[in-house]
């Protein structure tokens, strides 16, 4: 049976075209032809179809056989090419074999015609052969250098053992993680990290089971070489030949050390914020019932005689009254829920006032060095929150010292930019005034970092303090919108920073009145006096009169808006915030505003957070008195509303 085949012929005589096809077909060949003569003809034979031999004359009239051979070899064909020509020269050959022909015959000594056509065709067949082993070989080569440079440069940390645990291979991820060098890693074994965690026996599995290893994957702490530690979450697996036998175990793992700690943030943030939510609420209500207690003593130790033992008994449960006033003062602090009094502060002035006080209760043995920035940025905060702040921190430090040491009290500008504030959750990014206090004391202990914010949390002994003071700096930091960050080593001290918002622009003097200012005597002014409190409105109704104002009495917002409607004479509406009925004081004042734009406003509340939402600056300063509140500090507030222009 003829065997198939695709011949181009590239000859210029019919003749010789006829003796050629005539031997194709005794080597038993049934020959698919094309004849052609012109390289243009050669050209579109190329691009109709394959062909699995060409037979070219040497010398045609329009182009020679070396020009078909060259457009063969420039389009990267491997076709057979036979040079058939009626008289080529020792050399010619030689040339034409260089080029890339695979034989010449002469025209007068076909014979081996078929002879060569089959050779060709095997050795084709071989040629693509190898060509394709040679593609694959060189396709296989770039995968595994692509395999290669995607394990060099992962981001995951890469180990390759063999079946005994062994360390053949590490990628530059696990050496920067670790800490390691490679010469301290290759030829030993995986257990050199001391994996600890929940992943731990699983993870020792895997690495001694050599041939009978199985995938295994959890999360566990691996030592680094300097003794620190850091969180993975590795993935092992076998390795194995095409017998399907383990030859090696690989170690995949990723270092999720960094998103553990921004998780224990979010966790820490989280507990504080529901425990600051538990002890705000109590402190509202307390601050209520203190409210009674407080301006009712007060009243009472006025009418008492001055060196009555019921007096003093009075006089002690004022004190201890005040006492409780503090202790909510400071969980409301850490809460987030107190009223700030913000203006503009100068810290270094305040740092400067308030480390001079302190240098007497700090005592001789702690030496107290201040580092003030020349330039530094102002800031918009309640200034006696930063000195009771400072006043705390100063006091834990030298608790910290009992032999005595340093403490460096720092002020500087500080940018904290996008890079730190997806490292801290907390903290918006922008231009803070930082104040740093540091001591050389003991330091504290990793294991309770996280707690030190948290109320009623200390290391100190039984009657040293009540656990309230770095609370309060917490919350009060967080309220002002700035940031608070702790660094602590043991026997080697503590560095706690704040940080608190830059503000461009400083106040002129007339938008500060001075506090304490008087504008004179407070009789025959008409207070409408809005609180839903029986026991709170019955001591301020007492305390109002005794003043000598007119009072006016609503039990919610809007009865108060009623008696204003019904064009009641007043001149200071004395409301508290978070009241029931559907309206807060806000709410309240923005009606009274609109019946009467002239009607000064004073505020207090147990707490305020929800309702002062968005009224901040307008709350704040000297429209706004915190529960409890002593009598003379009601009078001096209303002297100071009624006096300022600008208050409404």
């Amino acid at each position: 049976m003829a065997v198939p085949l695709q011949l181009l012929i590239v000859e210029d005589s019919n003749d010789d075209v006829e003796l050629l096809l005539l031997e194709v077909k005794r080597a038993g060949f049934d020959a698919r032809y094309e004849h052609i003569d012109t390289a243009e003809g050669l050209n579109a034979a190329l691009d109709r179809q394959p062909w699995d031999i060409i037979l070219a004359d040497f010398s045609l009239p329009r182009f020679s056989g070396t020009d078909a051979l060259r457009i063969v070899r420039e389009r990267g064909l491997g076709t057979p090419f036979i040079f058939v020509s009626g008289s080529i020269g020792e050399d010619t050959a030689v040339s034409a074999m260089k080029a890339g022909a695979q034989d010449y015959l002469i025209k007068g000594n076909l014979r081996r015609l078929g002879s060569a056509i089959e050779r060709e065709l095997r050795d084709s067949d071989l040629r693509r052969e190898r060509a394709h082993e040679l593609a694959e070989r060189k396709r296989a080569e770039e995968r595994l250098r692509i395999l290669s440079r995607a394990v060099e440069q992962s981001a995951n940390l890469v180990v390759i053992t063999d079946v005994d645990g062994i360390i053949q291979f590490v990628n530059p991820k696990l050496l920067e993680v670790t800490g390691f060098k490679l010469s301290d890693l290759i030829g030993k074994t995986p257990t050199m990290w001391k994996p600890v965690g929940l992943a731990e026996n699983d993870c020792a599995a895997a690495w001694s089971s050599g041939a009978d290893s199985r995938d295994m994957q959890g999360e566990f702490e691996m030592a680094r070489k300097d003794g620190a530690s850091a969180s993975v979450y590795a993935t092992i697996s076998p390795i194995r030949d095409e017998t399907g036998k383990v030859t090696h175990l690989v170690g995949i793992a990723e270092d999720i050390t960094r998103r553990k700690e921004v998780e224990e943030q979010l966790r820490r943030s989280q507990r504080l914020e529901a425990i600051g939510q538990l002890t705000g609420g109590l402190a509202h209500d307390f601050n209520n019932l203190l409210a009674v207690v407080i301006g009712n003593l007060d009243i009472l130790c006025e009418q008492l005689e001055p060196n009555s033992r019921i007096r003093k008994m009075a006089q002690q449960a004022l004190e201890a009254g005040l006492r409780g006033a503090d202790l909510t003062r400071q969980l409301l602090a850490f809460a987030r829920r107190q009223p700030l009094e913000t203006r503009f502060v100068n810290l270094n002035e305040l740092v400067t006032s308030i480390t001079r006080l302190l240098q007497r209760t700090l005592g001789e043995q702690v030496e107290v060095e201040m580092k003030l920035a020349e330039d530094l940025w102002p800031a918009r905060t309640d200034a006696s929150l930063v000195e009771a702040a400072m006043a705390n921190l100063a006091i834990n430090a030298r608790d910290a010292m009992p032999k005595g040491g340093r403490l460096t009290i720092e002020t500087g500008n500080k940018r904290l930019d996008e890079r730190y504030a997806a490292e801290n959750s907390d903290v918006t990014p922008g231009d803070y005034a930082m104040i740093a206090v540091t001591d050389t004391g003991s330091g504290i202990a990793p294991e309770i970092m996280s707690r030190v914010f948290e109320p009623f949390f200390t290391t100190k002994p039984q009657g040293r303090g009540t656990g309230l003071g770095l609370s309060m700096v917490y919350g009060f930091v967080k309220q002002s919108k700035g940031h608070v960050k702790i660094y602590s080593e043991l026997g080697h001290g503590t560095t706690i920073r704040i940080y608190l918002p830059r503000i461009m622009t400083e106040p002129t003097p007339a938008a500060e009145i001075a506090a304490g200012e008087s504008a004179g005597d407070l009789k025959g002014v008409r207070v409408l006096l809005v609180e839903d409190h029986p026991g709170v409105r019955e001591v301020a109704v007492k305390q109002l009169e005794e003043f000598g104002c007119q009072v006016i009495q609503a039990q919610d917002g809007h009865a108060a808006v009623a008696l204003l409607k019904q064009a009641v004479p007043v001149d200071l509406l004395f409301t508290d915030i978070v009241m029931p009925g559907g309206m807060t004081g806000v709410e309240l004042a923005r009606h009274a505003t609109e019946l009467r734009p002239d009607l000064k406003i004073l505020f207090t509340s147990g707490f305020a957070e929800n309702a002062l939402q968005g009224d901040e600056d307008r709350l704040g300063g000297r429209n706004f008195l915190s529960k409890p509140y002593r009598k003379q500090d009601l009078a001096r507030r209303i002297r100071e509303v009624l006096s300022n222009p600008e208050s409404r």
